[in-house]
């Protein structure tokens, strides 16, 4: 009797532990109910995440699949885990009536998607007989019209125009060429239109003038009565030719003129601390007219000394020059005045 009663108590014991273990294991369990398209089928894993699950399953996703829920989304215990999976699918494409060829679509793109995506890896537009907002079914074929623009770019040249400067000691019918002119550049893009490879239009882009021509200057023979060296350039008109070559504080010079000058400093309220020619805007850089005084060009200034040719500016215009000072004080000191400008040789 007691050995029953022994056997009894150790299968008790068992069933127990037999309980026990499957009630464990049922908690564990997560159920998942996973529908894609008309098909639905539940699964009982012990995966904890989306990605675990899919995983287990062999379920792979392709880059254009909608799954409801983020792969790091974690299962619940004691739920159903609905996950619910739109599978991409392939359609044919024909562009131009040409070959076509099979392209993988999202399941919410629409024909307007398409194209988007079309336009940046083909690097073209095109036309679409239909809504931007139609729905396009697996295998069926979406026909599209190619739509490019080339630009092409036109430079055509703007003669310059020719000075001649009467200047004292050349010769009667002597002449002498001080700066070769430089023809100017216009450039224009062109925009050519092509539909389905046909060119149907052009369109003229833009038009700049890219360079400005150099006027060419000729010395010739003037009046033969010397100019008074003593009169002061303040009271000589700005155009007049003082010159033709010499030494300037040991400078060689091509010529000298009286132009008309002011002054100003990167210090003043809204001013640049850079030229136009990329130059700090400081003492010994002045802003010119190209035209007259070609950018880069070295000249000596009366009262001022050896400056770089290297800003512009929209009121200095023929013999007028900008002078850069450091302070703001000096600037206004300076004032406007006629000065004398030597304009160096450039070896």
């Amino acid at each position: 009797m007691l050995r029953k009663i022994q056997v009894v108590s150790f299968l008790l014991v068992l069933m127990a532990i037999f309980a026990t273990t499957a009630s464990a294991d049922s908690a564990g369990a997560r159920h998942v109910r996973i529908t894609t398209g008309t098909t639905s089928q539940g699964f009982t894993t012990f995966a904890t995440t989306v990605g675990e699950f899919l995983e287990e399953q062999g379920i792979y996703l392709n880059r254009k699949d909608i799954l409801n829920l983020d792969l790091d989304t974690e299962l619940l215990v004691g739920t159903n885990n609905n996950l619910n999976l739109r599978r991409s699918f392939l359609i044919n494409i024909l562009i131009d009536y040409d070959e076509a060829f099979e392209y993988e679509v999202g399941p919410a793109q629409r024909v307007g998607h398409i194209i988007a995506e079309l336009r940046e890896e083909l690097g073209m537009d095109f036309f679409h007989d239909g809504l931007l907002s139609d729905i396009i079914n697996p295998g069926a074929t979406l026909y599209l019209t190619s739509r490019t623009t080339r630009e092409y770019t036109l430079t055509a040249s703007i003669p310059f125009e020719r000075e001649f400067r009467e200047v004292k000691g050349l010769l009667p019918g002597e002449t002498k060429l001080f700066r070769e002119g430089i023809p100017g550049e216009l450039t224009t893009v062109i925009q050519i239109i092509y539909v389905a490879g046909v060119e149907v239009d052009r369109v003229v882009a833009s038009v700049a003038q890219t360079r400005e021509p150099v006027r060419e200057v000729i010395f010739t023979y003037g009046n033969n009565e010397p100019l008074d060296e003593t009169v002061p350039s303040a009271r000589l008109a700005a155009g007049t030719v003082m010159s033709v070559s010499g030494v300037i504080n040991g400078f060689d010079y091509v010529y000298s003129v009286i132009m008309e000058s002011t002054a100003y400093s990167a210090q003043q309220p809204g001013l640049s601390n850079y030229t136009f020619s990329g130059h700090r805007a400081v003492r010994g850089v002045i802003a010119v007219d190209p035209a007259v005084i070609p950018l880069g060009t070295w000249v000596y200034v009366e009262g001022y000394g050896r400056a770089l040719a290297s800003d512009t500016g929209g009121a200095i215009r023929g013999n007028k020059i900008d002078l850069c000072f450091d302070t703001v004080a000096e600037a206004i000191a300076h004032g406007r005045r006629n000065v004398r400008v030597w304009i160096l040789r450039d070896y």
